[in-house]
């Protein structure tokens, strides 16, 4: 543990290097350091000693070490701080009509991305977290139909699919009855199950070949257990990390999954400075924020970065990034369930 003098010392150096990208030096310090230019060298020192501060080989100057930036963000770092100056730029970026939720997810994505010049993902409530509560299959054409999948009472998914051989409209409707009866208001991962225990049972009662409908059933449902995620910023990884970075930016999955992991159940936000398991992300530093999906539960609002960004600045950014967030999809939803047009 450091003293609070060394804390307040490193805090600074922390503010002045992230802001200017250079070595600090003593003298900088002694404007906000009430003790002598000696004192001050000497708790550096002893930063430098304990590894948070490391000496620039150009200049007798200090800046911040990864262990430094970590030390900053769990013992000074608050999680919570807005710059209300973020608010009115934030304001006047999401002032924009949206037609869809995946339209104010992704459009979140590319306002952070570009403000911070940073990676950034966005993650919509959790698979395993959501249920099915409505489906119908309506047939376009004598050839394809189209299966209207609605999560949570008000995430829709259409799966548009070629009609199987020999199908005659008693076997979708056969099809809705055993979804209807089996699938809806269950959760996606006791869905997941029974698509493979029970519903192969089920069908061999009403169909005489199965295997069609079971491919059938496979392709409308496999949509649903995928991380609905966006990714912005994506070539801006490549300023602050490596190829490996991006090139992990392009798997969804992995990159959704490695989020996830960054976040404890119970926390609403979240910096992990080089600490990640997924190698790719172990060199850069993940600010993650929870969001209120109305009637549905939370999303993950994730920036990835430099270890030595401005942690005070950033995690400003993204918590008006997520409040706006949060009071744009409520409006959104009030929208969707008022009765806000007539037709004639």
């Amino acid at each position: 543990m450091i003293t609070h003098r060394q804390n307040e010392i490193l805090n600074i150096i922390i503010d002045l290097f992230t802001k200017t990208h250079e070595p600090v030096g003593s003298k900088a310090l002694q404007e906000s350091i009430e003790t002598s230019s000696a004192t001050i060298r000497n708790d550096m020192a002893k930063l430098e000693k304990l590894g948070l501060l490391q000496k620039a080989h150009t200049s007798s100057g200090r800046m911040p070490s990864a262990a430094g930036f970590k030390y900053f963000v769990e013992h000074s770092l608050d999680l919570e701080c807005i710059d209300e100056r973020d608010v009115y730029h934030m304001i006047k970026a999401f002032d924009f009509e949206a037609y869809k939720l995946e339209d104010i997810l992704l459009k979140a994505s590319q306002v952070l991305a570009n403000i911070t010049g940073y990676s950034v993902a966005i993650l919509d409530v959790e698979p395993a977290r959501q249920k099915l509560t409505c489906f119908n299959i309506v047939q376009l054409s004598s050839h394809d139909a189209l299966a209207v999948l609605t999560m949570d009472e008000s995430k829709p998914l259409t799966v548009q699919f070629a009609i199987p051989r020999n199908f005659l409209a008693r076997d979708f409707e056969k099809i809705k009855e055993i979804v209807d009866d089996r699938l809806i208001n269950r959760d996606l991962m006791e869905i997941h199950y029974r698509l493979r225990t029970e519903i192969p049972q089920v069908l061999q009662k009403y169909f005489t070949i199965t295997d069609n409908v079971l491919d059938l059933f496979d392709y409308i449902f496999k949509e649903l257990f995928q991380e609905t995620i966006f990714v912005s910023g994506k070539v801006n990884a490549l300023n602050f990390a490596g190829l490996d970075t991006y090139q992990f930016l392009d798997n969804p999955a992995a990159l959704a999954l490695s989020i996830r992991e960054s976040m404890s159940e119970d926390a609403m936000a979240t910096v992990q400075v080089a600490n990640a398991k997924e190698k790719a992300l172990s060199q850069v530093s993940l600010l993650t924020y929870k969001f209120l999906i109305p009637y549905r539960g939370y999303g993950l609002l994730s920036l990835i970065g430099p270890i030595d960004m401005d942690y005070r600045r950033n995690v400003s950014l993204i918590n008006v990034v997520g409040r706006i967030l949060a009071i744009k999809l409520r409006d959104y939803y009030r929208y969707l369930n008022s009765n806000h047009y007539e037709v004639h």
